[in-house]
């Protein structure tokens, strides 16, 4: 992994009177932060340790903090407004104790859910069932799974199976298992596999890089991209509303117990699993095998999406499940460590709950990385557990007949395969955006109350994408030489060191207060806010950096907000103003944020800028200095300067940084608008 170099803050301390300082008209005294350390890049294969608060109500407010930076990574924050699912279920294939049928909706309006409902032939009129959701993970074909020989006969020799029909398809032997146990199932395809071809399995699952010149076009815009990145759009996001879609689907069906909804799935649909489970409590029971452990996150792109997994790990995002029945599986895999990493933090915060008896682990570390008949006996346990079916257990499986791809398949001549290729891609990233984005418009269209949301969804997102859920701000301790700050320390982002330079006036941000009787100056030089660092990974997905680390944008405006966190207690009751032009007025009010969030009593202060066309989603690479995730999502920087308070903006009456929407918006915050003109 490669060494991000931290790029430099603000800086410089003088007691220059206003003349001198106008005298000085091209020079000035300007401090630059020097970094002491750097910190290497995380990446997937980082140890992602989680360390479970001493008291529930703490574990309460990092949990909302972490729920909420998951729903804005994954693209799902705000809630979007959909229609009900309206599935099709038809080509009923009937066994001796269960029926399998075909199913199709839509998670996104044109964007198919596709896959087969598994229903116990033994309920009576009446009756409801649980429902368990099934994704399935990375085997070749999936739903259509189907081993060599020679892999049945290994399976066979090492107990990992009892026949030769789970040997050949464990997953839908589990379907199988579980509907012969009384339960309504789905399973459904991730993206790119089986009937799922959309947005093809290259796309969703090898990606590795592709030509800018392709990635936005008049109808629409392509996954990985930047434009993409800054709306939160993403494979995993893709396949989180799937499941939350799926959700939807079971609960629809009359013979479905809303009450019982589990879901379980293995490698990456554990990933869907524990994902699934943490963004809705609609899911009483989770079952996530093989994938939970503070080693290896997920190396799919599938599995990545950028503010994922940004200070936090699979461990505490499962803990988000809590106190929710939450049953594991460790093999000889990245999971081998969880029974004495992960595992233990994950028992003291049920303990926290008192629902010790609602988390297991159930190692076999004899085998590799596997949802065999071993493991799925321990599943069907726990169904059997928490969803009271009154088994007697060990619950072991009866051999079945294998259904064939023409028998599951949902595609025929009177359900024609919809729109695929890079031009749906294209559109659908445009449609979910729209839909967001319609989403906040009727909000601020509403009354108070819906105003107040709009106000606390821009907010949080914008807490999300400067990293302050990732890592909370932690004010910055001054060491003062002859009454000048020397060092700025916090225990949050690091040391930096301060020494007196003259430079050129035209220092992209600069911040004046009144001090100890003079006019204060300062000026923050960006000093790192060169080309990104991404982690050393062939795969040129923006998820694989910035789903473990924050962007340079994010950690320069901590700095800059810290910074002037502190001019604020070193000079108390005085109003800074901070004045930036072209994309650094994007970095002035991005700090100011930080600062405004660390501290809420900041105000009375004057936000002097220029942007000039300046969008976040106008950035062109994922190496810019100025790319920053979700940030068109939460409306760009119109959207960021909205989110302060008690701050006078000015800015070039030409500048058409606001249209009607959001003047009426920072109307409504109290903020004052004037023009520099």
């Amino acid at each position: 992994m490669r060494n991000r170099y931290l790029g430099s803050l603000l800086a410089g301390f003088g007691s220059l009177t206003i003349e001198f300082f106008l005298y000085l008209s091209l020079v000035s005294i300007v401090c630059h932060q020097r970094a002491v350390s750097a910190e290497p890049l995380r990446d997937l294969e980082s140890h992602s340790p989680f360390h479970p608060p001493q008291s529930l109500e703490a574990w309460q407010e990092r949990a909302k903090q972490l729920s909420t930076q998951l729903k804005v990574s994954l693209g799902l924050f705000p809630a979007l407004e959909l229609d009900p699912v309206v599935p099709e279920i038809y080509g009923q294939i009937d066994r001796e104790d269960y029926t399998i049928e075909r199913v199709t909706f839509d998670s996104l309006p044109g964007l198919k859910v596709t896959g087969n409902l598994y229903r116990p032939k033994q309920l009576k009129p009446g009756q409801k069932a649980p429902g368990v959701l099934c994704p399935h993970g990375h085997w070749e074909e999936a739903r259509f799974y189907a081993a060599s020989p020679r892999q049945i006969k290994q399976l066979l020799a090492t107990g990992a199976e009892r026949f030769e029909a789970a040997a050949e398809n464990h997953i839908q032997a589990r379907c199988v298992q579980l509907a012969r146990m009384g339960c309504v199932v789905f399973h459904w395809d991730m993206l790119g596999y089986c009937d799922s071809t959309q947005i093809s399995f290259d796309r969703a699952h090898r990606f590795a890089r592709q030509a800018a010149e392709t990635e936005v076009t008049s109808e629409g815009w392509l996954m990985y991209s930047p434009l993409a990145e800054s709306h939160c759009q993403s494979v995993p996001g893709l396949q989180a509303l799937a499941t939350q879609r799926a959700v939807d689907f079971l609960l629809s069906l009359p013979d479905v117990d809303p009450g019982r909804i589990a879901i379980t799935g293995a490698s990456g649909g554990g990933t869907q699993t524990f994902l699934g489970a943490a963004l809705d409590d609609r899911i009483q029971v989770a079952f996530p095998a093989v994938m939970v452990s503070t080693g290896m996150q997920g190396g799919c792109t599938c599995e990545n999406a950028c503010w994922l997994r940004t200070g936090t790990g699979n461990v505490e995002i499962a803990g988000l499940i809590a106190p929710r029945p939450l049953g594991m599986t460790a093999a000889d895999d990245w999971t081998r460590t969880m029974p004495n990493d992960g595992y233990p933090e994950l028992q003291s915060l049920y303990r926290l709950w008192n629902a010790s008896d609602h988390v297991g682990l159930f190692p076999a570390l004899h085998f590799e990385h596997n949802f065999n008949h071993v493991s799925r006996v321990s599943l069907y346990g726990w169904i059997n557990k928490f969803f009271h079916l009154g088994y007697c257990e060990p619950i072991l499986e009866r051999d079945f007949d294998i259904a064939r791809r023409d028998e599951l398949s949902v595609w025929d001549a009177q359900h024609p395969a919809p729109e695929a290729g890079l031009e749906f891609e294209r559109q659908l990233m445009k449609l979910w955006a729209d839909l967001a984005d319609s989403r906040l418009t009727s909000l601020l269209q509403g009354d108070q109350e819906q105003i107040a949301e709009l106000i606390s969804t821009l907010e949080k997102g914008w807490q999300v994408c400067l990293g302050l859920t990732a890592k909370q701000l932690v004010s910055a301790d001054c060491t003062l030489v002859d009454g000048q700050i020397t060092q700025l320390d916090s225990p949050s982002d690091g040391r930096w060191k301060l020494t007196q330079a003259l430079v050129s006036q035209q220092s992209p941000i600069v911040i004046e207060i009144e001090g100890e009787g003079s006019r204060q100056t300062y000026y923050f030089d960006e000093l790192g806010m060169g080309e990104q660092s991404l982690v050393a990974n062939p795969r040129l997905a923006a998820a694989y950096t910035f789903g473990y680390n924050l962007p340079e944008f994010a950690i320069q405006a901590r700095k800059l907000g810290l910074t002037l966190d502190a001019l604020a207690r070193r000079f108390p009751g005085k109003a800074p103003m901070v004045r930036a032009n072209g994309p650094s007025s994007a970095l002035a009010a991005a700090g100011l944020f930080c600062a405004q969030q660390l501290n809420p009593k900041l105000g009375n202060v004057e936000l002097a800028i220029d942007p000039g066309d300046f969008r976040f989603s106008q950035v062109s690479s994922i190496r810019a200095p100025y790319f920053l995730p979700g940030s068109a999502r939460f409306w760009d920087l119109p959207g960021l300067v909205a989110v302060l308070h008690n701050t006078k903006i000015s800015m070039p009456g030409s500048n058409g940084l606001f249209d009607s929407r959001f003047a009426r918006l920072l109307e409504i915050r109290g903020l004052r608008l004037v023009s520099q003109d």
